[in-house]
Parts: C-alpha cells; structure tokens; sequence
C-alpha cells in the first residue's frame, strides 16, 4: 500500500482537510473542551503514576467521578500521551486528531484494495471518508473526539478481520482483536453500533471468496480476544450502570424518540458556506454531493467479480443505517434496551460514511479503466468542496496552551458541565441535585493539592496533621477527644476507603451530597483515605494486560519486524516517484498539482472566507437593522411572516442577534406586542430565558445567533395594527434592562408591525389616494338608530414604501353635503408593510336625525396639512349611504 502513487495522492489531498488544525488554537466545537478538559485529567493521573485510574479525582471542582469507569480511556490515552512528550495539550490535540483522520482513510483505502478497487478508486475512497459531511462535522464543530476515533478504527477493524479470514496466522486475529477492543475504548456506543457491520461484514467475505463456514471460528475468536482485551472496562461499566445516573440519558431531550432523522435531511447537501450561526441546525447528512456521486457504482451489477458484491453489500448495510436513523426503526430501538442508551439515532451517520465512501470508490472504477484516473480527478475536489461549509468553524478559536485544573473547574462552572457530562449522568445515584462547588477549589486555585478530610467535622478539641497528600491516596495523624462521624471531600463510590491504623472501617454515603463518611474511634490515629481497585477489577485488569502482552510475545516481533522493511520501501518510494513523474497519468500529474498548489495557496480557507456571510447580514433576514443594547448585544436583521394574522392565529417573528463584545451576564428577550395607536396595552408576548437557546454569556464574538419566536394572537383582540417591541433583561433580574443606545430606551419598535386582519368587503374598484395608499374595502352598519354611536371597517392597502406617517379622516355628511360628524386618526403609515390590507375602525358618534348620510374619506399628513387627493377632491365620497332610522 505504501508503495502505490494512489495512497500518497490520497495523502496529499487529505492535508487540505487537516490544514484548519494548523490554524492557532481550537476550534470552538460543542464538546471539544469537555474532551479536552479530560485528556488533562488523564496527563494529571499519568503524573501522580496512575496508567489507568477508574476515578477521575479532580472532577466536580475536585469531588471527583468515576468518568473513566464508564467512558473510554483509549482518546484521554492518546492526547495524554502527546503532552507527556512535552507537547501542549492543544498541540496534542491536533496531531492526535490529525493522524486519526489520516488513519481512518489509511483504513479505508486498504480496505479497498483488498477487494480489488484500483488505486484511482481506492484513492476517492480514502477521500470520501475523511471528507463525509459527519465526520467533518465531527471533527471542526461537534468535538466529540472520541466518537471520531472510534469510526477512525472502523475501517481497520474490518480489514483485519478480512486479513484473518484469509491468512491461517494468528497474528491478524490478535490484529483484529487489538483494533476492536479499541472501539469500546474509544467510544463504548460506536462499539455497540458497530457490532453488527463487524458481524454481518465477515459474513460477507466469507461467502464472496467461498470460504468454508468454519473459518467463522477465526472471527469468534478475533472477537473473543478483543473482548478479553477490553473486559476490564467493559464488564464493570456494564456491572455498574445502577451505581450512577445514567437512567438520566434516556429522558428528556436525551430521549432517542425526539432524535429520528427526516430522509429528506439525510440526502440534503451540506453547506458551501459559513451562515456564522452560533446555534446552527444539526448538520445530519450523508452529503448528497457523495450519494450522487456514488450512483455510478450500480454499473457493478453487471459484473460477475467481487465488486458486484461489495456494491450489494455496501448497498444494503447503507440502506439498513439509513433505516435506524429514521422513525421506520423505533419498535427495533424500543426492543432492544442498550440501544437506548446511543440517544440520537443519527449517530449512525459516523458508521454509515464507510459504506458510502466504498461505493463512491466503485463508481470509479465502474468507468473504463483508461478513464479512471480522470474520474478521481474529477471526483476529488468535489469531495473536498462538498462539505466546505463545515471545513472551517469560524468562530473564536479556544486557546487551551498550559491550562490549569482551576481552568477545569472554572469552566465547569461557567458552561455547568459539573463532572464534564451532560447532566450529571456518571455522579454516584446517592448525589442528589447539582455540585456547585466545593471547599476544594481554593487549594486547585493556589496549585496544591487539596486536603479531603473536611476540618469542619472534627470535634472541639480535636488535631490533626496531614502525613501525605496524594491524588488517591491520604493519610492523616489525628487525635480525637470522643469518637467522630468524619467527613471527606469526596463522592462515595466503589472502591473508596477509610483505614484506622491499618484497619478498614465502614463507610457510607452522606444523604443528599453523596459525601463520603467514616465513624472513627476516640484517641491517636493513622488514618488513611484512599481509592482501592476492588479485586474483580483488578483481576479483569490483569487479565487483559496479560493476554495483550501474550499477543505481543507471540505476533509483535513479527511486526516489528515488518517496520524497518516497510519504512525503507516508503522512504526509497519517494525518490522514484519524483523520477517518474514523467510517466504519471496527465490525471495523476494534475491531481497532485491541484492538491500540492491548493495545499500551499490556502485555496479552500480563502474560498470559504470569501463566501462568509457578513455578520450585520444574516442570511434569511428581511430587514436588516442595527440596534444596540447597552454597547453589549446587536439586533442586526428580523423576519416576520406572515405580516398579517387572523385573530386567533400565529405569526413567526425571527431575530437575529450577535454579540458585540464577552457578555458576562445572561439575558433574557422579550417580544411584546401593543397596538400601534391608542392606548399602549400589552397585546401579546413571548420571553425566551436564553435568545436562540444559548445562554449569552456563552455567545462568540464571530457568530450571530437566530432567535425564533411563536406570536400567538389571542381570539379576542381587536383586529387592527401592532407595534412589536422588543428588547433584552437580566435572567435573574427582570427588572433591570439593557437600554439602546442613542434612544436610551429599554426597547426597540421593530419598523414591520403585526396585522391583525379582519374581512371587509372589497370595493368593486379599489380607490388610490396619491398613488400612496389605496382604499381596498369598506363595512357598513346595515342600519343606525338615532343617536346611536357607531362603527365603520375601513381596509387600506399600501401601495408602495411611506417616507411618512398619516392621518385618516372620516367626515359624515347628509344628502345637501352638510357636515354632521368627523373623525381624525394618526397612523403609522411610514411602517405599513406593501400590499397588505391593513383593518381601521373609525368609531363614530351618534347622528341625531333620520336620514341618509355619505362618508367622505381622504389622508393628509400633520402639520402641513398636505392632502393625498384621490382626484380634484382632498377627499374620496363612497356612494352607498347609512340609513338612520
């Protein structure tokens, strides 16, 4: 494989998807800094002498959690394996992601060739997998790194196991059993959802190569090495689930029902380009730029080799994937127990990019042979473009150089991600509530370590000297006057224990906080907190180092055998590829110049920062404003549709907002509605505790964030024009807000108000007044008592935009054109928005004799007392008349 121009054009064109990483700092994903933050918990353990610690001590502002019981190690393993080599930890980062996205398609490409794909085919392979929409998401805005390694082992996982069907060595069945006990290590749910594509995927080779069935043995006992292997994490996460909350990941928004993926979304296209929305939608696509290019490949059917097999096979595990992700699934979720515990079906999509990525290869290869290279060429920067919308993040990037664990605790706080989980789901099941803090914090803020025993629960007259102070492991010399129920700063669990002189005493759970409590006796003690293994972890522990380092003795020299040979053809590799480069393909030749030149140009960065959208210009918006709250938030464009309601109805007003510096405080939005004239009484509203559902202390300078509001007009309110306003208060102040600047007011008028609408019966002839405003409907009583007040509907349309506000007048005239009543409204006509029929009720005194009376209707603008004449007249005579009786 190394020896072959595909696999090193691979190479090259995947730099350009590693390039962002080069870029100063972190991307600001949702859950990269909570991984982050773990990898130093893991680098502080290595210090103290701890490989491989269930209880990470730190957490919780120093309470501790046992995150490695049940969250894979092997992610924490590898970043901390970087900073132990002096590197910083957001260095360490990097080039732990980068070689898991260039592994991952080191993974596909053999997998490819071992089924017979061409170089050209199996290059487009390795390209499409690193480059699915997921996976990008994955790696630049989601973060959730051990996931991304997990299915970057997928694909050798698979070719191992196809290695071991082949081959009668056991080296490759420890090979397979190593790299799949690396996906419960990794990431426990990959695992559970790759179970079944490992299973299905040997059946398939042994049925396409016509294998006898018994080599299935070899597969079981691939599996059962990786099984023994991963044992000590596994057995007890599974034992132990009852010990913790987990049960919280399987309610509320956790809950996968709310979780199932529309197939519409699953064939969308990714973006092409940075919206810079902080609460971007989920990005949950194959990429239909990879389905459409992977439709070619059903010309295999009409081969009779191996590759009509992969094409059927990649087919309908793809077309399983899809089916757990959508609602078609649920009765198999609700079956199946664990299931419930992966929370969001899409995350099938991680599993799913590798049988895209293969049949994308045979599309490839479905050209003829001399057309194959030409193909990749064009196939390549399709597959890098698609999804470069998601290649770079765009907002503020996360420095994470030297952090400290007072760093850990602060962002705990800040984010409340106490214990670096979602909502407390590894606390111990007696921690009730949530930790917001600890007596801890101060000893980590000065850079000791803490002391557990809490000081405050010894008795009067009581001393003590701490003799040692380790991570896990602290003994104290004490002299108690009576006997004491002692606390410590820790979260009893499993494997904490209080020795008295050498001798263990009982231990519980302190009610509701879950600290760990110990009744020790009067007089002077050695006692000593530590955190002991407990035996059958222990002997899973043993058992599985031993059975690695038996794989290691038996099949490890062969492969370190195998290095020096295999660097040499690597390394001798280059020079004769520089001097046939003559001989390349004109393809081949182009393809590495537009990865070499895009590479070195920066292409894809300078496309992607040349179509961002401007952050005083969100897309979608259909009024662009620029209104500041207090020098601190910006209102910068809204939408409101539709621009009128029936009483009753709703109308979707949308904000968009972004921050104009750090906001060290939450704030709420508020949306009221009053009517535009008359007396300003609230009509209706909608408050959101966080605008756009994130809170604003946690918004980016570089983002800009939509905020969707539902306005439900109550049945009962008069039809007419609204006013919305709108404006921003402290969450947990609501009295204090955030004034505009300029105005100082503690709100804004958005310029489009919210209609109201009512039906009015149309003139035959609509009537324009100054070719502004057009007179579309008139209701009138169908009879009047004598000195009765009453009501006439009048309907106004806007015939283009109003530079200023306008009074309506209403006079009512009898037979001769006397005057008998009037009526006068301002209206806000500079707001009215064009074409919409905007309701006015001109309420109107009583007449006081019988007869026939005509209205006369006309505008004219306040103080100049400039008419819009309909014609010769200031004002418009509608011909059907009151009868008054």
């Amino acid at each position: 494989m190394v020896r072959e121009r595909g696999f090193w054009l691979m190479m090259l064109g995947l730099l350009m998807l590693v390039e962002p990483m080069a870029r100063p700092g972190l991307p600001p994903t949702e859950d990269g800094v909570i991984h982050a933050y773990r990898v130093l918990e893991m680098h502080r353990l290595w210090q103290a002498g701890l490989f491989y610690s269930r209880w990470a001590p730190d957490l919780a502002f120093g309470l501790g959690t046992p995150l490695f019981h049940f969250l894979g190690p092997l992610f924490p393993w590898l970043g901390a394996l970087g900073m132990s080599l002096g590197l910083p930890l957001e260095l360490s980062l990097k080039i732990t992601l980068a070689g898991l996205l260039l592994l991952g398609s080191a993974g596909t490409y053999g997998l490819a060739r071992l089924w017979g794909l061409s170089e050209s085919a199996s290059l487009i392979a390795g390209l499409a997998f690193a480059s699915a929409p997921f996976r990008v998401r994955e790696l630049y805005w989601q973060g959730d790194f051990p996931q991304y390694l997990a299915t970057s082992l997928l694909p050798w996982a698979l070719l191992a196991l196809h290695r071991a069907l082949r081959e009668r060595s056991g080296g490759w069945r420890f090979a397979a059993g190593g790299v799949i006990a690396g996906l419960p290590l990794g990431h426990n749910i990959s695992a559970l959802l790759s179970a079944p594509l490992l299973l299905g995927y040997s059946l398939l080779v042994i049925g396409a190569e016509r294998m006898p069935w018994r080599r299935i043995l070899r597969v079981l006992h691939a599996l059962a090495i990786g099984a023994g292997l991963a044992a000590f994490f596994v057995l007890p996460a599974l034992a132990d689930r009852s010990l913790v909350h987990l049960d919280r990941l399987l309610q509320g928004e956790y809950d996968f029902r709310k979780h199932f993926v529309d197939p519409g979304m699953l064939l969308s296209m990714p973006p092409l380009r940075d919206d810079r929305l902080g609460n971007r939608r989920l990005i949950l696509t194959l990429g239909l730029h990879q389905v459409l290019l992977s439709i070619p490949a059903l010309m295999a059917l009409a081969r009779s080799d191996r590759r009509r097999t992969l094409m059927i096979a990649c087919g309908v595990g793809l077309a399983g994937m899809v089916a757990m992700m959508i609602p078609i699934s649920r009765p198999v979720w609700e079956a199946l127990p664990l299931l419930a515990y992966a929370e969001f079906p899409w995350r099938w999509l991680g599993i799913a990019a590798l049988p895209l990525a293969l049949l994308v290869g045979l599309a490839v290869d479905a050209v003829p042979p001399r057309w194959r290279s030409g193909t990749a060429l064009l196939f390549s920067p399709i597959l890098i473009l698609g999804s470069l919308g998601l290649l770079y993040n765009g907002g503020t990037p996360v420095r994470l150089s030297r952090p400290t664990l007072a760093d850990l605790h602060a962002y705990e706080r800040r984010h409340r991600y106490p214990g670096l989980t979602s909502v407390g789901e590894l606390f111990p099941r007696w921690v009730e509530g949530e930790i917001e803090g600890s007596p801890l914090e101060a000893a980590y803020s000065e850079g000791r370590e803490p002391i557990r025993l809490d000081l405050n629960s010894l008795p009067p007259g009581a001393s003590v000297r701490v003799l040692h102070d380790g991570v896990l492991d602290q003994r104290y010399q004490m002299a108690l006057p009576v006997g004491a129920d002692l606390r410590f700063e820790v979260l009893a669990f499993p494997g904490w224990t209080v020795r008295v002189d050498g001798r263990p005493v009982v231990v519980w759970a302190e009610a509701g906080t879950g600290r760990l409590r110990a009744e020790i006796p009067p007089g002077s003690h050695e006692v000593r907190l530590r955190f002991e293994p407990l035996l059958h972890w222990r002997l899973l522990e043993l058992f599985a180092a031993g059975l690695a380092a038996l794989g290691a003795w038996r099949f490890g020299w062969r492969a370190l055998r195998s290095i020096p040979p295999l660097f040499h053809r690597a390394i001798t590799f280059a020079p004769r590829v520089g001097a046939g480069w003559r001989s390349w393909p004109a393809s081949q030749q182009g393809m590495a110049v537009i990865f070499a030149v895009g590479l070195v140009s920066q292409a894809p960065y300078r496309l992607w920062n040349a179509t961002r959208v401007p952050l005083d210009r969100p897309r979608g918006a259909a009024t662009y404003v620029q209104v500041d709250y207090g020098s601190q938030i910006r209102l910068v464009g809204y939408r409101l549709e539709p621009p009128y309601v029936q009483p009753g109805g709703e109308a979707r007003l949308t904000l968009w907002w972004r921050p104009l510096r750090p906001v060290e405080t939450q704030y709420s939005v508020y949306v009221h509605g009053y009517p535009a004239s008359g007396e300003p009484r609230l009509a209706f509203q909608s408050d959101h505790m966080h605008p756009a559902e994130v809170p604003t202390n946690a918004w980016d300078g570089e983002r800009i964030y939509m905020d969707d509001h539902l306005l439900r007009v109550p049945p009962e309110i008069p039809p007419g024009l609204y006013r919305i306003r709108v404006g921003l208060y402290e969450r947990l102040h609501p009295g204090s807000r955030l004034r505009i600047n300029g105005s100082g007011e503690d709100g804004f008028d958005l310029p489009t108000p919210l209609v109201v609408a009512r039906p009015i019966p149309a003139l035959t002839q609509p009537v324009s007044f100054g070719e502004k405003i057009r007179l579309v409907g008139v209701e009138l009583p169908p009879g009047l008592e004598r000195g009765a007040p009453w009501t006439v509907w009048l309907a106004f349309e806007a015939i283009s935009p109003l530079e200023a506000d306008y009074t309506l007048f209403v006079h009512v005239v009898d037979e001769k054109g006397k005057r008998e009543g009037q009526r006068d409204l301002w209206q806000p006509t500079s707001r009215w928005p064009i074409g919409v029929s905007i309701p006015i009720a001109v309420e109107l005194e009583g007449l006081p004799h019988p007869g026939r009376y005509f209205l006369r209707i006309g505008w004219y603008k306040w103080p100049e007392m400039a008419h819009l004449a309909p014609g010769s007249e200031p004002f418009y005579l509608y011909p059907m008349p009151v009868e008054v009786r």
